[in-house]
This record gives C-alpha cells, sequence and structure tokens, in this order.
C-alpha cells in the first residue's frame, strides 16, 4: 500500500470518506426515508447571545462614569410658554396658567347684615345724610321739638305734630324729596297733593309748578352746613347767601347775618323720619 492510500485511512484526514450505497435497492432506499429532524441549536444560541448582550448594556449603563453628558429631556411647555397645559388636558393661549376658583366653606363667605326691624319713628331726628332724593321726609325747627314745616293754604309755615295728630295735619308736614329742578345737586321738596315748596315775593310758599325756569330756580334749595350739629341749612339757588328762616311761625328767604345766633338757630332744621 503505497503511502497516499495508507493517508486515506488517517483520522485527520480533511476529505472525509463518502459512504456509497452498495446496490440500487439501497439507493432507493434512501430516498425514499424522509428528512432528518432539522435542529433548534442555533435558535437556543441566538436567544442567550441577545439576552447576555441586553444584560451587559445595563450594566454599563449603572456604572458609566458620572461625569458623562447626560442628554436632557426636551423642554415641557411651562406659564411662560404660549401653550400651557393646565393639568386637566386644557390649553390656555395666554402667558399665566389658568387661575383655578374653588367655592370657599360656606363659614368663610361673609353673612349679610340682618336687616333691622326697628324702623325710625315717625318725627324722630335723623342724620342729615339721611336727606336723600326719592324718600320721604319731615323737617322740623331745630330749637323747637314738636313744630314741623307744614304745607296750609298755599303757604309754608310751622304747625306742632305729635303721633296723637290727625292724618291730615301728618300728611301736610311730609314731603317727597326730589332732586333739585334747577341743580341735581340740590333738592327740591314736593308735598302729598303734588306742590313744591318755593319762594316767591321772599315768603316760602306752597305751589304746582308751571314749568316755568323762575319757577325751577325758586322751589331749589341747596344744603349748606351750620353751627348747630346735626342741623340743615336751605340756602335758595337762585338768591345765593339768603336762607330759610323763620320769623315766628312763618318760613322766608333772609340774608344770612353773620354773628347772629339767634338768626343760626331759626335757620337751623332737623331732618326727620316722615309723619304721613
Amino acid at each position: 500500500m503505497t503511502k497516499h492510500r495508507a493517508n486515506e485511512d488517517d483520522a485527520t484526514t480533511i476529505l472525509p470518506r463518502l459512504s456509497l450505497p452498495a446496490t440500487v435497492e439501497e439507493l432507493a432506499a434512501q430516498e425514499r426515508a424522509p428528512e432528518p429532524r432539522r435542529s433548534r441549536r442555533p435558535v437556543v444560541i441566538v436567544v442567550a447571545v441577545t439576552t447576555v448582550l441586553a444584560t451587559a448594556t445595563a450594566g454599563w449603563a449603572l456604572t458609566r462614569p458620572s461625569d458623562q453628558v447626560i442628554p436632557q429631556p426636551a423642554a415641557l411647555p411651562t406659564a411662560g410658554s404660549r401653550g400651557y397645559v393646565d393639568g386637566f388636558g386644557a390649553v390656555s393661549e395666554s402667558a399665566e396658567p389658568p387661575v383655578r376658583e374653588f367655592p370657599g366653606s360656606p363659614a368663610a363667605r361673609p353673612s349679610a347684615p340682618a336687616p333691622s326691624s326697628a324702623a325710625p319713628v315717625p318725627g324722630q331726628s335723623l342724620a342729615p345724610s339721611a336727606l336723600l332724593a326719592g324718600s320721604q321726609r319731615s323737617l322740623r325747627a331745630a330749637d323747637r321739638p314738636d313744630r314741623f314745616v307744614r304745607q296750609s293754604g298755599g303757604l309754608a309755615s310751622l304747625v306742632s305734630v305729635t303721633l296723637a295728630s290727625p292724618g291730615g295735619v301728618r300728611q301736610a308736614a311730609t314731603f317727597t324729596v326730589a332732586a333739585g329742578l334747577a341743580d341735581k345737586n340740590c333738592f327740591s321738596f314736593v308735598g302729598v297733593d303734588g306742590g313744591y315748596l318755593r319762594h316767591r315775593d321772599w315768603r316760602i310758599r306752597h305751589e304746582r309748578s308751571d314749568g316755568s325756569p323762575l319757577f325751577r330756580a325758586d322751589a331749589t334749595f341747596c344744603v349748606r352746613p351750620g353751627k348747630v350739629a346735626g342741623a340743615v341749612y336751605l340756602e335758595s339757588y337762585n338768591y345765593r347767601g339768603y336762607y330759610v328762616h323763620l320769623r315766628g311761625e312763618e318760613l322766608w328767604i333772609d340774608r344770612w347775618r353773620d354773628r347772629d345766633d339767634r338768626f343760626d338757630r331759626e335757620c337751623a332744621f332737623a331732618v326727620s323720619a316722615p309723619w304721613g
């Protein structure tokens, strides 16, 4: 046997020895035999390698140097941006976050003041600020406790009024306060019959309006301060420096007298709750 022939039986032969069927029947039997089942070993190897790589990547992320730059996430919209998400999915176009208002506790809500059940007694003195357009008031002589201005026979004068007085007397001493006919900052006084207090020929009268500018001016009186506390002084609108003044029981307009205490008291009137 030659050297090359001997190498054919060596285990280190590069080309494996081919085993051929001896007969035609054996060859046919090999062709009819089913193909051998493929091995699943390559799939298992791939899965194992993938798991090892994933574990190694996670371990590297935990042990990477602290000075390595970490990319920051994209900035979210804030209150200073044009679109602000308020946490409930709504987007506000304003530069400020929307303000949510929550109902307060019932105890924290201010309670309305209880209405006063004590109505003023007719004729009771009120503050000068109670002289308001649209209100009904009576005017009392400040230095005479029971004497009130009334309308009677086309003239204005004083009359004694008490709770026992007849209804007609009480109504005659009651006036509706209106904004001044000639000046809304002043006042006019309307009686129950629709007539106005006005001055004519220096006397305070009670007459119905004729619509003239003169009547509107004569029936307008402006409130001024004076020496008597809690009282009002009524100055004529068109005769400046002239005030409604008592001459006994009658009402006139007279020029103001300085340094005359008696005159000062005779021009003072207390705003009172209406009698009628």
